[in-house]
């Protein structure tokens, strides 16, 4: 098994998890140094990147499943997230196909997806309507492998946001919460689904087994939340009790504008930028899970009080908060 993205954020997880289950896996990995967990894990590592097709060759010999996290989340422009996330998934799949690989499992988005308020949540079927350069990359990436459904067994796991230890993302959340206050957009309530990233790798495993999986699944703890909800449990969780801070639409996508030119200005893409504004001011992330439940055999099982109190907890032991 080849494991693409294993010293990344979500990558760290499922380490755990595929070592839990026992298999024998390989990584591509761009920097060795970053990568002593893999070794202490007994996992074989071939240096490479995405954009170079001998070392995904390399990679992908003798392998019977490809599991394909790796990415680019933040990019100064379009292109460059389709020459990673559409280009390189393309050339790994092409030499999965050439080493007679028997399964494909990408790790998408929901932002693939796009957003809806719609109780259910959006499915499958649903057509893609993605707001952000992110989501059109990561749609296109799942567009590569299905096209390829004939000839190997393709799987796309796609995830909402996605928290726990090592995430950088949700955890300036945190930060602002140790100081008692949750921003929350104004307008209508928005409300969206999470996963731990445990239970996001614990669903990566069951794609890379279960028998006749195909297709695209939901991975998310079946609940939404409300974006001031989810701050409060983020305050609980760092002990604090949290004050709602309103924040205008305009004012968020003029900050966003903001970061977003200064970053650029040092030639540097940034985290929280106008994509980023747009995805916190749509309507909800919501998603259907019971694909994966019946097809997959999958269900989290860290509910959001318990796996923000944990990730606290880490990012308190680790010095982070």
């Amino acid at each position: 098994m080849l494991l693409t993205g294993a010293t990344g954020f979500v990558g760290r997880h499922a380490t755990d998890a595929f070592r839990a289950a026992g298999l024998q896996v390989r990584a591509l990995v761009r920097s060795p140094d970053r990568a002593g967990h893999l070794l202490d894990a007994g996992f074989e590592l071939v240096p490479g990147s995405l954009e170079d097709g001998d070392r995904l060759a390399e990679a992908c010999r003798g392998v019977d499943v490809v599991v394909h996290m790796a990415a680019l989340t933040h990019a100064r422009t379009e292109r460059d997230y389709e020459r990673v996330n559409v280009a390189g998934t393309q050339l790994l799949l092409d030499a999965a196909l050439a080493a007679g690989a028997s399964r494909f499992v990408l790790l998408s988005s929901l932002a693939a997806a796009g957003p809806t308020a719609r109780a259910g949540g959006i499915s499958a079927q649903d057509e893609p309507r993605p707001l952000t350069a992110y989501g059109r990359s990561k749609l296109a990436a799942e567009r590569v492998v299905m096209e390829a459904a004939d000839r190997i067994e393709a799987v796309i796991l796609r995830a909402p946001a996605v928290y726990g230890p090592w995430d950088t993302d949700l955890f300036h959340f945190f930060r602002i919460a140790k100081f008692g206050l949750v921003p929350v957009p104004t307008g209508p309530e928005r409300r969206m689904q999470l996963v731990h990233a445990a239970d996001l790798a614990a669903a990566l495993v069951r794609a890379a087994l279960a028998p006749g999986a195909g297709g695209v699944y939901h991975i998310a703890e079946p609940v939404a939340y409300a974006w001031e909800d989810v701050g409060r449990r983020v305050g609980a969780a760092v002990g604090r009790s949290v004050r709602r801070l309103p924040v205008p639409a305009a004012l968020l996508t003029g900050l966003a504008a903001t970061s977003e030119t200064a970053a650029a200005a040092v030639g540097r893409s940034s985290i929280f930028n106008r994509d980023k504004a747009r995805e916190m001011l749509a309507p909800g992330w919501l998603c259907e899970t019971d694909a994966a439940r019946a097809e997959l055999g999958f269900e989290t099982r860290i509910p959001l009080d318990e796996g923000l109190r944990a990730t606290a907890r880490w990012y308190r032991d680790n010095g982070w908060l």
